[in-house]
């Protein structure tokens, strides 16, 4: 997601980028993000831009007490990346069971086969392997989504090695700088939460979408 909102910098926003490990541990999300926002309460910000959705209630609770608060109306960075809540809804009812891989998340080791080797480490192959494809065995779809700033053929044989290994097809999806570029620059409207000092994250801000 860094080179996604990089893309749009405009001098006027500062950026910090939190350890990705945090969307595998929403339980731990709050309390990281809370105290980097609690870290600049003293500085003269307009305002402190979260890249993150509800996250599994990861943000539940987070609040600032001197500044306001935007995040996107989503319910997880795939629609960051799609380019709005519409297109993630519409490829989830094209299919609910897809994996979805940004050329960010393969350079992280965020794949199916990534997540394999792990578990080798702690199982012998054969329980690894069942245990993986135990895991994911509701995807149907490796999906890799294009957001154009980096060469998506780097990034396809990775995509397509990894639907191979679970056994499930293969798509290429275009995504869209369209949230990145409002997380950035705004306008901050239909798309974004607005929370005021003092006001804390709640679930029911999601309930509608």
């Amino acid at each position: 997601m860094e080179q996604e909102l990089r893309q749009f910098q405009n001098g006027q926003t500062e950026f910090k980028f939190l350890d990705y490990g945090l969307h595998r541990t929403p339980e731990h999300m709050a309390q990281a993000l809370q105290v980097e926002i609690d870290q600049v309460s003293g500085e003269k910000y307009d305002g402190i831009v979260l890249g993150y959705g509800l996250c599994s209630n990861g943000i539940v609770g987070v609040q600032s007490q001197t500044h306001t608060l935007i995040i996107p109306r989503i319910h997880d960075c795939i629609s960051l990346f799609l380019g709005s809540l519409e297109r993630y809804r519409q490829q989830s009812s094209i299919n609910p069971g897809t994996y979805y891989l940004t050329p960010g998340w393969i350079e992280r080791g965020q794949t199916p086969i990534s997540k394999y080797e792990d578990y080798a480490k702690s199982y012998d192959e054969e329980t690894a392997q069942w245990v993986i494809h135990e895991e994911l065995k509701h995807y149907t779809r490796i999906a890799l989504i294009d957001t154009g700033v980096r060469p998506l053929e780097l990034y396809r044989k990775v995509a397509r090695k990894n639907a191979e290994f679970l056994g499930v097809s293969y798509e290429e999806l275009p995504g869209s700088p369209m949230l990145f570029k409002e997380l950035v620059c705004g306008p901050w409207g239909k798309n974004f939460l607005i929370i005021e000092k003092g006001q804390s994250i709640e679930q029911d801000m999601f309930l509608d979408l």
